[in-house]
């Protein structure tokens, strides 16, 4: 690094610790702040006369922002040295003359917000952020509503004055409710739980403030003459004693201990409640850090072990478009290759749409990546600022882009999916599901071997089906069928080519339409008569609205499905319902049952019936039920139907409500 790469690196670092202390807005990530950081304090050393007042290593943080007023701290808001290997650390300590004999302690670094809480006389008074460490921000109004803090401490009645020091932070859970209510208000959410922290902690209105459900982790006091405490140890015991929460610790007799506390941190981190970013290194014995001293900016007796980042900044090159096993179409982020944890990550899902909206990405941004749960890949936002005018916005695909159909919104209206029945990027999850119980129900015919026969060429598309007898001699042959394999499988082939309307059109698989709602389209149509009906007709059936009907009709409309049913329709026999009296004689109209215990009769058996005198089925009680049929060991249905009073019957007075033909 030259004299002049150096100034341009400095200035660069002041602008992202500025964004990120103070505006809560960053635009470099944690790991590459740390590189360019050790780049400068590496060209200080060795240019010590060219070193410039405003380098980043003159201070911690950044200025403070307008519109707060201004708290000087009592003892400066140090700042840590960083290490990023045990040998590091090791070297660290041993800078010292003498080894510490009350051993050490490790605490995990909180990914949060430096705060400092005044007490006098055990009463909460103010409370303030680290600032540019020696001068913070007055966010006393905003920490009272921490619930975790307590603002009157009966222990410390007859001290005059004391500081507690710690982290405030936000939950991952508090963190993903915020963003998905900031998501349904159209607002941008934030990239991490550290920046939506800190801009909770900066509202200006106490009240958002406390819906945001923030946390705090104390670590540190001042004013420690006044109580009887002599290591770090015992500090977190007399803070717990307080009332205040402190990060998990462990005491270690040697700096060597730490590798093995490491390698456990990195792999419980996920699990975590909160994010940490490392874990801090600290003489245990209060004299032994008074001897220690400290520097201009940091203590000698304490450093931070950094932990590989799960969050970098890298380019946003492309949108792919992907195709899912349902049909569901995925945007994939194609990345500028960026190591991250030790996994070079090249693309991340993006999900739907409404995602890509809803973040503001566009193609050529530079973006945040991290891998959550430190496996999968995900782009959290944008870095706007870096926007230079050339990035491109992102529109979703009009077809599919493997067998070209329209896309259609899908139910929820969060994504696109593509309707024809015979795109090959979904057809082994397709015809699996075509195969299933409720659909043509085809035993012998489970994923795996729809997987083996697509592989072998033999099924592409669900007419292919009824076609297999013709590969049966091969199929014998291959390891793990056999010939009486092939013959039950061509047997219960078909036995399927006569199946009932209603689960024909559930095995169409048309976004919206279930079991239920394909048994109302059976009372009112044919088939042909549901290939060329339009929403107005299909909504005058009830349970159907404009978007269910819109999806049938869209379905139908689509050529090759269409082309796909008519092929279907010549291979099997549909058997509709008999029109008898039943529609007349509605006895259960409006009427919503639940089946439990072991009857006569499957489940399946009593379902129809109830149906066919115009009742509905229910797979749980609740006080909109109007009767429990129960059968023999009857279960906690049971208990609950009468929890809530619902009438319970036995088989025999059903058969007494039904009217005999």
């Amino acid at each position: 690094m030259d004299f002049e790469k150096y100034l341009e690196t400095i200035n660069l670092l002041n602008k992202a610790s500025a964004a990120y202390y103070r505006d809560d807005s960053p635009f470099m990530s944690d790991a590459d702040y740390d590189r360019l950081y050790r780049e400068v304090v590496d060209f200080e050393w060795r240019n010590p006369d060219k070193k410039q007042n405003f380098s980043p290593t003159m201070r911690v943080g950044s200025k403070i922002r307008e519109g707060f007023t201004k708290v000087v701290h009592s003892e400066k808001m140090m700042s840590l040295d960083d290490a990023f290997s045990v040998s590091e650390v090791e070297e660290f300590f041993n800078r010292l003359d003498f080894v510490p004999a009350g051993g050490y302690v490790v605490e995990q670094k909180i990914d949060g917000l430096a705060l400092n809480i005044l007490y006098e006389n055990g009463k909460f008074v103010r409370a303030a952020t680290r600032g540019d460490g020696s001068v913070g921000e007055d966010v006393t109004g905003n920490v009272a509503t921490i619930k975790e803090i307590p603002l009157e401490i009966q222990e410390l009645s007859d001290v005059e004055k004391i500081e507690v020091r710690g982290e405030v932070y936000m939950p991952k859970s508090s963190f993903e409710e915020l963003n998905a209510a900031k998501s349904s208000y159209g607002e941008k959410p934030f990239a991490n739980p550290r920046n939506a922290a800190a801009g909770s902690l900066r509202q200006l209105d106490p009240k958002i403030t406390a819906e945001r459900k923030l946390k705090f982790f104390a670590y540190a006091i001042t004013g420690i003459s006044d109580v009887p405490i002599k290591s770090q140890e015992e500090l977190h015991g007399f803070l717990r004693g307080l009332g205040f929460n402190t990060p998990h610790f462990e005491k270690m007799e040697k700096i060597e201990e730490i590798e093995a506390l490491i390698e456990k941190t990195i792999a419980g981190r996920d699990q975590l409640p909160f994010d940490i970013d490392g874990l801090v290194v600290k003489i245990n014995s209060f004299g032994e850090q008074k001897a220690a001293g400290f520097l201009t900016k940091t203590p000698k007796w304490a450093i931070a072990y950094k932990l590989p980042a799960i969050e970098k900044t890298t380019k946003l090159l492309d949108i792919t478009w992907q195709v899912g096993r349902t049909g569901i179409i995925t945007p994939v982020a194609e990345l500028e290759p960026v190591e991250i944890a030790g996994v070079v990550v090249k693309r991340a899902t993006l999900h739907n749409i409404e995602e890509v909206e809803r973040k503001g990405l566009k193609i050529g941004d530079t973006v945040f990546v991290r891998r959550a749960g430190d496996v999968i890949p995900e782009v959290t936002a944008p870095v706007e600022m870096l926007r230079n005018g050339s990035e491109k916005e992102i529109f979703h695909p009009e077809t599919c882009p493997v067998c070209g159909s329209v896309l259609a919104k899908d139910e929820n209206k969060v994504a696109y999916k593509c309707q024809n029945i015979g795109c090959q990027a979904k057809i082994v999850a397709y015809i699996s599901y075509f195969v299933s119980k409720g659909c043509f129900n085809i035993d012998g015919l489970g994923e795996k071997q729809v997987e083996f026969l697509h592989e072998k060429g033999w099924l592409n598309s669900v007419t292919d089906i009824f076609h297999l007898s013709g590969h049966a001699l091969e199929l014998a042959f291959e390891k793990g069928w056999g010939e009486k394999s092939v013959y039950n499988l061509l047997a219960a082939i078909d036995k399927a080519r006569k199946i009932r309307f209603r689960n024909f059109v559930n095995a169409l698989g048309i976004d919206g339409v279930g079991e239920f709602i394909a048994g109302e389209l059976e009372k009112r149509f044919t088939a042909e008569e549901l290939i060329s009906a339009g929403p107005v007709d299909l909504m005058q059936i009830d349970g159907i609205g404009d978007i269910v009907a819109n999806s049938i009709s869209d379905f139908f409309a689509d050529a090759q499905n269409k082309e796909t049913v008519e092929k279907l329709l010549h291979e099997v026999e549909i058997v509709y319902p008999e029109k008898s009296e039943n529609a007349e004689n509605a006895v259960f109209k409006g009427k919503t049952f639940v089946i439990t215990g072991t009857l006569s009769q499957p489940r399946e058996f009593f379902a129809e019936k109830i149906k066919s005198f115009g009742g509905k089925v229910s797979s749980s009680v609740s006080k909109k039920t109007d009767f429990v049929l129960v059968g023999g060991d009857a279960g906690s249905k049971l208990t609950k139907a009468r929890e809530l009073g619902v009438r319970t019957i036995g088989e025999e007075e059903f058969n007494a409500m039904v009217p005999q033909s």
